[in-house]
């Protein structure tokens, strides 16, 4: 523990120059005073490790108040861990000088810059990572931390891992930043699934007539849809007169059934066999598939 210390020169509390590794745990500097630079001054070693300490009330004249580094190999290595920085003092409020690379132990989310000049009070890593970004390692120095968010996912400001795009939206760009970035399905489309890039074509035989559908629905009874991607209903297109369909989601033609020989229909979009009618006396139906009884010949 360092307090009430007072140095002419750089480094009111403590002053180590061209060494080997600094490492320094639970270390308190407290109301130091610096005729220079820093309570404490670490200059051109080759890593220095600062973990679980505390810098309180130190004063310097010239920047920066608590904590100049700079390292002889200047390679990253050296690290702040748990470390807070409240109430020191120096012109221009800069509290910490790093002149070569320091990295900090970040929560995830989180970044600090590793050189430079950091200012006023600093209990630890106080930058979210960039919207549109995510962090998940503890050693971020920039917004960017561990890149921009994926294709199908959008990631707020302070994002851990990116955030999948509910089902029925897409997202075909990285980098979204909230949910409302995802965008909705179009008309004649659907996404069943999160996390997606693209939206799917309704497949024939079924329509999604409103935005941000998760599924399409089935063509209607009566009648087939033949074409994919469909946005609307009016697309059905009614079995003719003289056939059926019961069944839902039907893509093709042949899926309108045929009234049986003896029967007709007059009634096109039929959705049961019951609409086939027998002929009535002094009529016939030689084929199937007839819209009408024909009249028996005289004799």
């Amino acid at each position: 523990s360092f307090s009430e210390c007072t140095a002419d020169i750089d480094g009111g509390g403590m002053y180590v120059r061209k060494g080997g590794d600094v490492a320094l745990e639970s270390a308190r500097f407290v109301e130091c005073t610096s005729g220079s630079q820093a309570a404490l001054y670490i200059d051109a070693v080759e890593r220095l490790a600062l973990t679980n300490s505390q810098f309180v009330d130190n004063i310097a004249s010239q920047t920066p108040a608590a904590l100049f580094f700079t390292s002889s190999v200047a390679t990253s290595g050296s690290l702040l861990r748990n470390t807070t920085f409240f109430g020191n003092s120096a012109p221009g409020n800069i509290t910490i000088l790093a002149a070569s690379p320091l990295t900090w132990d970040c929560p995830l989310g989180y970044w600090m810059p590793n050189v430079g000049q950091l200012f006023g009070d600093l209990s630890g890593c106080n930058r979210l990572c960039a919207e549109g970004h995510y962090g998940n390692a503890s050693d971020h120095f920039t917004s960017d931390c561990s890149g921009p968010c994926w294709l199908g996912h959008f990631c707020p400001e302070g994002s851990v891992l990116p955030r999948k795009c509910p089902a029925g939206t897409h997202m075909p760009n990285r980098r979204a930043a909230n949910v409302s970035d995802c965008f909705p399905c179009a008309p004649g489309q659907y996404q069943p699934e999160s996390g997606q890039e693209e939206c799917l074509p309704c497949a024939a035989g079924s329509f999604s007539p409103n935005v941000g559908s998760a599924a399409c629905e089935a063509c209607p009874k009566g009648g087939v849809c033949e074409d994919a991607g469909a946005a609307s209903r009016l697309v059905w297109q009614p079995c003719p007169a003289g056939s059926f369909n019961p069944n839902r989601g039907s893509s093709s033609s042949a899926a309108c059934e045929l009234c049986p020989i003896g029967t007709a229909s007059a009634a096109p979009g039929a959705e049961g066999s019951e609409t086939c009618s027998p002929c009535d006396p002094g009529h016939f139906a030689a084929t199937p598939g007839l819209s009408k009884c024909e009249r028996c010949s005289a004799g």
